[in-house]
Parts: C-alpha cells; sequence; structure tokens
C-alpha cells in the first residue's frame, strides 16, 4: 500500500507514524488514566466534534472524530503542553500508530483554511458545504479546519501537527501499537501493566534511546517465537 510506493518512508520531511497524546479529562481522570483506559478496551473514543460541523444543522453529532498527529518520534516533544491557538493540554502519555494503519482505516489528514488574512474564504467554504445533501456533509464537514482567527477575537490553529482524523471510535489490537508513550519514570510500570506487550518510550528520549528500545523489543519478540516453537515440538 501506497505510502511506500511513493517514496514517502524514505523522505527525512515527511513521518510514517501517527501520534495520539491523551490529556487530563473533565471527568477527574488524569492522562495516564485515560490512556490505561484506552488500552485496556483497545478503543479510542471521540470526545468532541471537529471540523466545520456547525456550517449545517444535524452533523455535528456525526462529526465527532479521534485526532491524530503526524510526527516522528524526535517531534513528539513538540505536541505536549500548552500551545497558543490550542484549547487542550496535551501530555507526554499515549500511542504510536504507523500512517500505513490509519490510512487503511479511513483516516483522513485535515484540509485548513487560511482565516488569517480575513473569513472570506472560511465562508466559501461553508456555504458549499450547505450545499451537499445530509451524508456528504458528514463526510466532508469533520476534516475541514481553520487556522487563524476563529471569529471571537481569538486564535485557532492546529496547523503544524499536521493532524489526522478518524470517523468514531478507533478500535485497534495491542499489535497495531508501535509504541505507547509515557514519562520516564512510569515506563517500566506500564510495560508491567500490559504483560511487556506493548513497549514504551518517553516523548523525551532521544533517537538513538529510541532504536535501542526499538532493537530490544524485536530481539525480544525473535526470543519468544523461537521459544514458542521449542516448546511446542
Amino acid at each position: 500500500m501506497g505510502s511506500d510506493s511513493n517514496g514517502s518512508k524514505r523522505r527525512g520531511d515527511v513521518s510514517t507514524f501517527m501520534v495520539h497524546l491523551t490529556r487530563n479529562t473533565e471527568d477527574c481522570k488524569s492522562a495516564k488514566e485515560n490512556l490505561i483506559d484506552i488500552l485496556c478496551t483497545r478503543v479510542i473514543q471521540p470526545r468532541n466534534s471537529k471540523g466545520l460541523f456547525y456550517a449545517t444543522e444535524g452533523v455535528r453529532d456525526s462529526a465527532r472524530t479521534v485526532c491524530f498527529a503526524e510526527a516522528p518520534f524526535n517531534a513528539i516533544k513538540y505536541l505536549i503542553g500548552k500551545h497558543q491557538g490550542r484549547g487542550v493540554e496535551l501530555s507526554t502519555y499515549g500511542l504510536v500508530f504507523s500512517k500505513d494503519l490509519l490510512i487503511q482505516k479511513g483516516a483522513n489528514p485535515v484540509f485548513y483554511i487560511n482565516t488569517y488574512a480575513g473569513p472570506e474564504r472560511k465562508g466559501a467554504v461553508m456555504e458549499a458545504i450547505k450545499q451537499l445533501d445530509p451524508h456528504k456533509q458528514k463526510e466532508i464537514a469533520p476534516y475541514v479546519e481553520i487556522f487563524g482567527w476563529n471569529g471571537s477575537g481569538g486564535i485557532y490553529d492546529f496547523h503544524r501537527e499536521r493532524e489526522w482524523r478518524y470517523p468514531g471510535d478507533f478500535e485497534f489490537e495491542w499489535k497495531d501499537v508501535i509504541f505507547g508513550l509515557c514519562d520516564d519514570e512510569h515506563i517500566e510500570e506500564m510495560e508491567q501493566l500490559f504483560e511487556k506487550e506493548i513497549k514504551f518510550i518517553s516523548p523525551y528520549m532521544n533517537l538513538e534511546e529510541i532504536f535501542g528500545r526499538m532493537v530490544l523489543s524485536w530481539e525480544e519478540s525473535r526470543y519468544g517465537s523461537y521459544r514458542e516453537h521449542f516448546e511446542t515440538t
């Protein structure tokens, strides 16, 4: 499939990894607790409606999506914390998936409309969406987003995160997870919690440390397959 055929996996400016970071939520759960819940259920649930869902009535509830950022390992740390134009504060806890997996499942990159220069372009896109029947609106509206002035005197700007969105509940298996993300001091705890079936790294590790974790994961999986072979022969 796709991304390798055009050579993008060999490009340093294009990531083959997609990151979902958790956060502290209004139900008083910490980012760490939310990540544990996600891994236990193997489902990431959408919390908010996204995109130009307000173009027409009835689209909002169907525009709930799970968000991912296209980021190489050494850039994940830049997604964490508070950023101007972003209303949520993302944590060091999360999951890394392959971009190919998200493409196969039907995720889509966000199309951004610049409103720093004025609202006209946003208005034109919203009018175009309104002309579509409701089914087509639901297919398009969640993936169209602004960056710039939000119309209320504030700034809404996620475009540097190269966001992708997936409609509805994102279901996965543990084997789909490239890495779990957490604080350094909780790596061993999280790996023990999930019986070492998921390897964890810190977003603040350098590439050499991350590569070491990848090699360790590969060696352990290879040893496990050898052990299973000899136990069954």
